[in-house]
């Protein structure tokens, strides 16, 4: 992973010619020096927006660049109009040098940007192939003419998924990264918890840009962790799909699921087999039980001889005449069914309507608990007739008080509307499955009395038939239970084809379950998670010796968190209380111990990649570091400290306003290169 910054141009088309800046930079600690007002800031957020990363500073896509660029150059007391402004910068990685062109202000699209195979600025040729990009637009990221995609393949970054507040995933934009990476002078210095860009909805955008540049096993962990629990979910979704179309089947036939599991399970089959059951009066037999029941008895009908009507006329007007009564019988249970299905769909509409008005009561109660917060309202306890001493209740009247109940509070109706909804969701399970048994009863009688109906029909067939003629009941019994057995045969096809179903989801669940089981039991942080946060650490705490910290005596408490992967101190004491969870550093450190504290972790980033794979680029962008009065000892440390990224081929830049006589007693005997500049930095080129 490498970037470093080879050269700027700034070129801008005035009314009285063109006016600009040349900057030849170099690896190791480069300072920019200029006074306050001269366009060292200009300067550096060139850099940013020949990249396209002024989506870190914020949403807006009006120009974030100084109006000198693209308004009006004001040069030796004199304004003049700016007509056309374009930014070019030499960037390279570790093999290959490629120049950027992006227009300011001009007619071509701001959002269009232009790259050269080659070092256009540092040395000039036509042999070099363009190519075209796009950035600040949708897809810029992630699709082929998007320029943040070719740029995130010329540092070596492979941008993670990561998951967003509104439940969705999104690249790891590298508006999010650069933050870390360029330090501005007008917000970059306030917090290095709120230094990132919130509008892109990222959760925990803080915790995946440190595992991001860090290059952490916890990031990878997190991930897996999101993928698994998704396959999870949706393994659990097709489970559950299939249960449903294995009852749908079963219902078809009347037949019934014993031991399926209703739960994704590690193994299939159960230890109980699953069977699909068939229930009837007499007896409970198994599908293939049932089939072979029904062959058998086909089986011994094909041995008899059809009997003629003359034969059978007495047997058929007795079966008629019981299969009547039982018809009789069965119409009367599903009427009375029907009534009791009825009665209960009436009490399971009652519990939901009932259910509905309980969550409106009680959304409404969180409103007016929500809107007393917020107004601050704080009843008294002697306006609710209460002795705040002893909490017994009181008079305001001499007069003997009438006897009145008192009413709820507002959380107290909140606790019992919530134990309300509670037993009525109960309620409702309760009904609702007892709903779904009746309506199966109903089902199987529904079927059985078509049967009969069917078999009373061929009974009087018979009967009005020839006295030679065969017997038509006879025949369509074995119709029947033909049709019958091809009916059962194929629901035990498809039942098996689902019960397979459920056996490669059962291979799939345990997979991810074991997978899971693979991962860090507490906590995401790898063995060499946890080194590499142990070396920024120490890096960190030798800084701030070096830069003479000393709003804390004992920095050595202040811990890099597992958590939040910031600086965090506990056991740090306010007035009388002592705070025993972690405290934010920017509360209880002077304002120039907390820019010490910024540089020291930033710094310490570039650091631990030096001796650890990371995805730090090795660059590092600081404007102005020496905010709040720094003293000029700290300023020398941090110099000191940012020049050894010159022995591991990084790359410091700092813009400073120093005088001459300090950075000259500053940067003594210190490695660096100085660009200094003497009036306005933005000067006819």
């Amino acid at each position: 992973m490498s970037l470093m910054i080879n050269h700027l141009k700034l070129k801008i088309t005035t009314s009285n010619g063109i006016f600009g800046v040349d900057i030849p930079f170099e690896r190791g600690l480069f300072i920019l020096q200029a006074d306050n007002t001269s366009g060292k800031s200009t300067c550096l957020l060139s850099i940013l927006y020949a990249l396209g990363l002024e989506g870190m500073l914020g949403p807006s896509h009006r120009m974030t660049l100084p109006p000198v660029v693209w308004e009006r150059v004001e040069y030796e007391g004199r304004n003049y109009s700016v007509i056309e402004s374009e930014v070019l910068l030499e960037i390279s990685n570790s093999t290959e040098i490629i120049t950027i062109q992006r227009q300011i202000k001009g007619n071509r699209n701001r959002n269009l940007i232009n790259v050269w195979n080659g070092p256009s600025l540092t040395s000039p040729s036509d042999s070099y192939r363009c190519s075209s990009y796009m950035v600040r637009e949708q897809g810029g990221a992630t699709r082929e003419i998007g320029f943040h995609r070719f740029l995130a393949n010329f540092i070596d970054w492979k941008l993670p998924s990561v998951p967003k507040y509104n439940g969705e995933e999104s690249l790891l934009y590298m508006e999010t990264i650069f933050p870390i990476l360029f330090i501005e002078q007008k917000h970059g210095w306030s917090s290095l918890r709120s230094r990132f860009p919130t509008y892109l909805g990222i959760k925990d955008i803080s915790h995946r840009v440190f595992e991001f540049i860090m290059a952490l096993d916890a990031q990878e962990i997190a991930t897996k962790k999101i993928s698994l629990k998704q396959q999870e979910k949706e393994t659990k979704e097709r489970w559950y799909a299939t249960l449903r179309q294995l009852n749908d089947i079963s219902s078809s036939v009347d037949a019934t699921l014993e031991n399926v599991p209703q739960e994704p399970t590690s193994v299939w089959p159960p230890t109980i087999p699953p069977q699909v059951l068939i229930v009837t009066k007499q007896e409970v037999l198994t599908i293939q039980e049932e089939i072979e029941k029904l062959e058998q008895r086909l089986s011994s009908m094909e041995f008899e001889s059809v009997p003629v009507v003359s034969d059978i006329v007495e047997s058929t007007r007795y079966n008629l005449k019981e299969k009547e009564n039982q018809l009789f019988d069965l119409e009367i249970k599903i009427r009375l069914l029907f009534e009791e299905i009825g009665q209960k769909r009436m009490q399971v509409t009652s519990i939901e309507s009932r259910l509905s008005s309980l969550e409106s009561e009680l959304q409404r109660n969180k409103d007016l608990k929500k809107l007393s917060e917020l107004q601050g309202i704080q009843l008294l306890h002697t306006a609710t007739g209460e002795c705040p001493t002893c909490n017994q209740s009181i008079s305001d009247s001499l007069i003997m008080p009438e006897i009145t109940n008192h009413s709820m509070t507002v959380d107290q109706n909140i606790e019992f509307i919530n134990e309300q909804i509670k037993l009525f969701k109960a309620m409702q399970r309760n009904e609702s499955n007892e709903l779904k048994i009746e309506e199966k009863k109903l089902h199987q009688l529904n079927t059985f009395i078509a049967q009969v109906r069917q078999e009373i029909r061929a009974l009087k067939t018979t009967l009005t038939s020839q006295n030679n003629a065969p017997s038509y009941a006879f025949i369509e019994q074995k119709i029947i239970l033909d049709i019958k057995i091809k009916e059962l045969r194929e629901t035990q096809k498809r039942i098996n084809n689902f019960f397979g179903i459920l056996s490669h989801l059962t291979e799939d669940w345990n997979s991810i379950q074991i997978e899971l089981s693979n991962l860090p039991k507490t906590g995401i942080l790898s063995h060499e998670d946890k080194t590499k946060i142990s070396e920024l650490q120490h890096s960190f705490h030798d800084q701030l010796s070096d830069y003479g910290f000393s709003s804390i005596d004992d920095f050595q408490e202040i811990q890099i968190s597992e958590n939040s992967y910031l600086p965090e101190y506990e056991g740090f004491e306010v007035d009388i209380s002592k705070i025993t969870s972690a405290v934010d550093i920017s509360k209880i450190t002077s304002a120039s111990d907390y820019i010490r504290f910024i540089w020291a972790y930033l710094l310490g980033l570039l650091e631990v990649a030096r001796t650890h794979g990371s995805n730090h680029p090795g660059l590092l962008i600081m404007d102005e570091p020496r905010q709040h009065s720094a003293n000029e000892a700290s300023i020398k440390a941090l110099f000191n400290r940012a020049s050894h990224s010159s022995q591991h081929g990084q790359q410091v830049i700092i813009a400073t306003s120093e005088s001459d006589e300090i950075l000259n007693r500053c940067l003594k005997n210190i490695p660096h290169k100085l660009k200094q500049f003497h009036g306005k930095i933005i000067a006819p080129l």
